[in-house]
């Protein structure tokens, strides 16, 4: 299924089928699914209604030697959260596929305690990789390597990011009226930053449910869009 919505291309199925079928982006950013082991924390962890039950059943371990193809053929660049066990695997990717990587971390205000008596989780690991050093002009105070700010409590989806920390990638490593692409929309909000940019969006999602709430938000979040917003630049400067 293909919906397309102002500047916006959204796919309902397998990313593993579609990106073969897709030309080059700008730039892949996306969270890709990893196993949530312990998710039988009080308070406020079990009163959110995606852990119901102590799990999260449609979260599967994510197995990136199988996307690593797709994921190189799909952009010369990419950013992808992940947990901290997948750091390793992520950044040997990023060297031997694109040459170069940077890890960046956000900072969790509010990290809910998932396990008792174990370290909280209140720092994603977020890696990056690319092959090109042709990034989007952006002010150097933009260019932090940590995001702070509380977790998502919008219900959209049980790992939803901040649209300010979406905007943050998009906003550096795209140029106005380039192309963002997110192979795990979830919920949309990669989405809902690139389009309030003034970029294209490509996303990908598996799930009906949250691809029905992908589409909503980036339908709505084209209706919002600034009318002054920024134009494409005709030269680009490196980020590192």
């Amino acid at each position: 299924m293909k919906v397309e919505i102002n500047g916006a291309t959204l796919y309902l199925g397998d990313c593993m089928e579609i990106l073969p079928t897709l030309d080059k982006v700008d730039a892949v950013i996306t969270d890709p699914p990893y196993n949530h082991k312990h998710m039988d924390g009080g308070g406020f962890a079990s009163a959110r209604k995606f852990y119901a039950g102590g799990s999260i059943d449609f979260i599967s371990n994510f197995v990136l030697a199988e996307f690593e193809s797709a994921l190189f053929g799909a952009s010369d660049q990419f950013v992808a959260f992940c947990s901290r066990d997948l750091v390793p695997d992520w950044i040997a990717f990023a060297k031997q596929k694109y040459g170069n990587f940077d890890l960046h971390i956000w900072h969790k205000t509010n990290a809910i305690p998932f396990t008792c008596n174990t370290w909280k989780s209140d720092i994603e690991y977020i890696v990056l990789g690319w092959s090109k050093k042709k990034h989007q002009p952006a002010p150097q105070d933009q260019k932090n390597k940590t995001f702070i700010s509380s977790i998502c409590t919008d219900n959209f989806h049980p790992t939803s990011k901040p649209v300010a920390l979406m905007s943050k990638y998009c906003k550096v490593l795209v140029p106005a009226g380039g192309i963002v692409l997110d192979p795990f929309m979830g919920s949309g909000t990669t989405g809902v930053a690139a389009i309030q940019l003034g970029r294209s969006f490509i996303g990908i999602e598996r799930e009906p449910k949250y691809f029905e709430i992908a589409c909503k938000r980036i339908e709505q979040a084209s209706k919002q869009v600034d009318m002054f917003i920024e134009q494409p630049k005709q030269e680009q400067i490196s980020l590192i």
